[in-house]
């Protein structure tokens, strides 16, 4: 069974991988959506977003990778994960409504 923490943990691991490949692509090695995880979707199934939700969904969630670059990128993705769980929690919130 996947609990909270797993969920917050899957976005704290999607924003670090946010992080290094928007270094790659400053450095110049865009990798066109080649190496995407696509951890959104499997986010989506574990909170179990109505499909009438996705678009609204997919906007918090993305916002949250764009916001990612403006943290150290560390080892362990430690500073990430106050922002994944606001990013949970405005999820959430938003799927209430």
């Amino acid at each position: 069974m996947i609990n909270k923490s797993q969920i917050i943990h899957i976005i704290q691991q999607d924003l670090k991988h946010s992080q290094l490949t928007e270094a790659l692509r400053n450095l110049g090695l865009d990798d066109g959506g080649l190496y995407s995880l696509d951890l959104i979707s499997l986010v989506a199934q574990l909170i179990q977003v109505p499909s009438e939700h996705m678009e609204n969904f997919t906007e918090i969630y993305g916002s949250y990778l764009d916001k990612a670059n403006q943290f150290p990128i560390t080892y362990l993705g430690e500073c990430l994960l106050p922002v994944a769980e606001e990013c949970y929690l405005q999820l959430l919130e938003r799927m209430e409504v």
